[in-house]
């Protein structure tokens, strides 16, 4: 599939897509096993930011604060591009949040503002998923906590084949009017990037390494991997530490 997306575009496309593959619906999913693998997936980015009592935290792509909503006693901040979802967002939240349109690849904060920056499911579908990496670690305070969740694109796409080319498989999804509806390959789609560990792993050399990692729901069958990251000091204070010590 050509999608031709560009800097010009995307903003329209993204919010196209938001509306297509509405990630309400998903956290809702008419599939019992799927909804829940998605609450496993939240459970563990909420048990990786364990953020304390009035503490900055910021959401990049807060989608329809599906997991802000589930944060309590932080200051919370989203930030999205689509207008559809963010208005989503805000019939959720009311006043429990700040909500701001913002590109991902440039976050309208101050250096080190937050103590915890978490993205979940979001840097599959940017333009440079790098960019957004080296964003979430200039607002992140020194010693805060990034938080990332990605799919692990090639082993989802295989069980998603295995489900919707037969009638059954689509029966078992059960998927009906009104519910989240599955694209076979989300990479024809929504998705701008293939995600998996490997590429994770590049787009974080030098900014964060990773500090812990949960195979989601299982490391038998990782479908999703979530990361708690730390940043990684810049050369030239490393150097100035050593020098100090």
């Amino acid at each position: 599939m050509d999608r031709n997306i560009t800097p010009d575009n995307f903003e329209a496309w993204n919010d196209e897509m938001g509306r297509k593959f509405d990630p309400d619906a998903y956290h809702n999913h008419p599939n019992p096993l799927i909804r829940n693998i998605e609450r496993k997936r939240v459970r563990t980015v909420l048990k990786f930011i364990k953020p304390t009592e009035g503490q900055r935290v910021l959401e990049v792509g807060c989608g329809a604060g599906n997991v802000l909503e589930q944060i309590v006693g932080a200051d919370l901040t989203g930030i999205d591009l689509s207008d559809h979802l963010l208005e989503k967002a805000r019939e959720r939240l009311r006043q429990r949040a700040r909500l701001l349109k913002a590109d991902a690849a440039a976050l309208p904060f101050e250096d080190g503002w937050f103590g915890v920056v978490y993205c979940t499911e979001v840097l599959e579908h940017v333009l440079d998923p790098r960019a957004v990496i080296r964003e979430m670690r200039r607002v992140l305070r020194p010693d805060g906590v990034a938080v990332v969740s990605i799919p692990n694109e090639s082993v989802i796409n295989g069980i998603k084949g295995h489900f919707l080319d037969n009638p059954i498989g689509r029966v078992l999804l059960n998927e009906k009017p009104g519910t989240y509806h599955s694209s076979k390959k989300m990479d024809d789609e929504w998705h701008l990037h293939s995600f998996d560990l490997k590429m994770l792993k590049c787009i974080c050399e030098g900014v964060f390494r990773i500090d812990r990692l949960a195979a989601i729901p299982s490391p038998v069958l990782p479908i999703r991997y979530v990361a708690r990251l730390a940043p990684i000091k810049p050369a030239s204070h490393a150097k100035t530490a050593e020098s100090e010590g």
